[in-house]
């Protein structure tokens, strides 16, 4: 971040106000945990609190600033009618005021992985910005934007959805050049008719991108030529990437990954070999071609990359005397990433130790919850996984599909799991843990 990332100047042109022209600001803030010197806070009001309880404690540091909608009681707050809406203001200012080439990310799986890998590549070509952790909603969304610097040269955000039309608004404030849909599965579906109107609502993402972008599609995707057809309705330059005839082909060959671009093969460092990863490096390299960048300087750039927590990150850990690999996929599950997480996980080789899956609810999944939790079964049956221990209420129906050789337990909640964690698992076991985030798995496994 910049030096000043917004002048008192900005801010009274931005909010119609009349603050002390001498002050400036390095950081907009929602969160009153992560303030520093020089904050603007945002009072926000959100379901289980509400900013304005900490607006004393912000304004103690007398070169911070609040943004509230109560009746002020410091000079050194603005009184906005809706701070929500204020901060999406201040986004809309700073994206309009920057020069920087924005990239947008949207899909139902695999979108802050992404973001990680174009954030660390990207700085190899200048002072890079990207949203953090997983802000991908109207909260978060804004928040990022807004604390995009006028001097970065790349900015990368990421869009998500649980209904019709949020990524439209999201998209139209962000305003890529670039646009990225990863893939469509049936995230959300208790919120849409069928899958189809997801990837509508994923493509809602080409509504806001700048004249002469272009949108990145996954060309293995079932709904690639759903989407492309929008694109070209939409006169939408098209890249493609994948494992099919691409513009950035990804070639597996025994142990080895190359990358064909416009039929030249490249050959990057890559100790990861999982599929979801190939494909996010794969869509990395995409911008990279379009930026016109030179890819020779990122052949090292992705084999020490840190998987996101709770994303498939490994780590060894022990339990009592017992010495685990755990892979950690608990921060959120849907069929498209169960799917791509059992892949994985049943293609690494066994060395003789035992292939341990803990498995959470898939939730927000509506009327077909039943299905998608009974084709995981199927799935399952059908791999080399030695024992399947089930968590919830809705992989009861994988539970009861399973081959009784891979029954491992039907446990209803976490408290049961902490107390025979222990006699689940035994010495020199891999066990990956994959569930949506709600279920509690990525808390319990995050503590090891």
């Amino acid at each position: 971040m910049s030096k000043k990332l917004y002048t008192s100047g900005e801010i009274n042109a931005v909010f119609n106000s009349n603050i002390n022209k001498n002050l400036f600001f390095n950081k907009v803030e929602i969160d009153s945990r992560q303030l520093s010197n020089r904050t603007i806070f945002f009072a926000i009001k959100g379901v289980n609190d509400d900013g304005h309880r900490y607006v004393k404690a912000v304004l103690k540091n007398k070169n911070n600033l609040a943004i509230i909608s109560e009746k002020p009681n410091n000079l050194r707050s603005i009184r906005t009618k809706n701070t929500l809406e204020g901060l999406r203001n201040l986004a809309s200012y700073a994206r309009q005021r920057s020069n920087s080439k924005i990239i947008a990310i949207t899909g139902s799986c695999g979108k802050t992985s992404l973001k990680n890998l174009l954030n660390i590549s990207l700085s190899k070509f200048g002072k890079t910005h990207s949203s953090p952790k997983s802000f991908n909603n109207h909260y978060g969304v804004p928040y990022s934007l807004a604390n995009l610097s006028s001097d970065n040269k790349y900015g990368v955000f990421e869009l998500g959805m649980s209904f019709k039309g949020e990524i439209d608004k999201l998209v139209n404030l962000v305003k890529p050049h670039i646009a990225i849909i990863t893939n469509i599965g049936p995230a959300h579906l208790e919120n849409f008719k069928n899958i189809n109107g997801i990837c509508k609502a994923k493509a809602e993402i080409m509504n806001g991108i700048c004249q002469n972008g272009i949108i990145i599609l996954n060309k293995d995707d079932k709904f690639f030529y759903s989407l492309k057809k929008i694109a070209d309705h939409k006169n939408i330059k098209v890249l493609t990437f994948g494992y099919s005839k691409s513009d950035i082909q990804i070639i597996k060959k025994s142990a080895k990954v190359f990358f064909k671009i416009k039929n030249k093969i490249f050959k990057l460092k890559i100790k990861n070999f999982n599929k979801s990863f190939l494909y996010n490096v794969a869509a990395t390299l995409c911008v990279h071609y379009y930026l016109n960048h030179n890819i020779n300087l990122l052949k090292n750039n992705f084999n020490n990359f840190k998987i996101p927590e709770g994303r498939g990150n490994e780590k060894k850990i022990q339990i009592r005397n017992k010495k685990i690999l755990l892979i950690n996929d608990s921060y959120n599950s849907n069929p498209v990433s169960l799917n791509e997480a059992i892949y994985n996980f049943s293609s690494r080789k066994k060395n003789k130790c035992r292939k341990i899956l803990i498995m959470g609810d898939m939730l927000e999944l509506g009327k077909k919850s039943k299905y998608y939790h009974q084709q995981a079964a199927k799935i399952l049956n059908k791999t080399n996984i030695d024992k399947v221990f089930c968590v919830g209420s809705e992989v009861r129906h994988t539970y009861q599909k399973l081959n009784h050789t891979k029954k491992g337990l039907l446990i209803k909640n976490i408290s049961f799991l902490k107390e025979n964690i222990f006699s689940i698992l035994e010495n020199n076991d891999i066990l990956l843990v994959k569930s949506s985030n709600r279920i509690g798995l990525f808390n319990f496994f995050n503590k090891f």
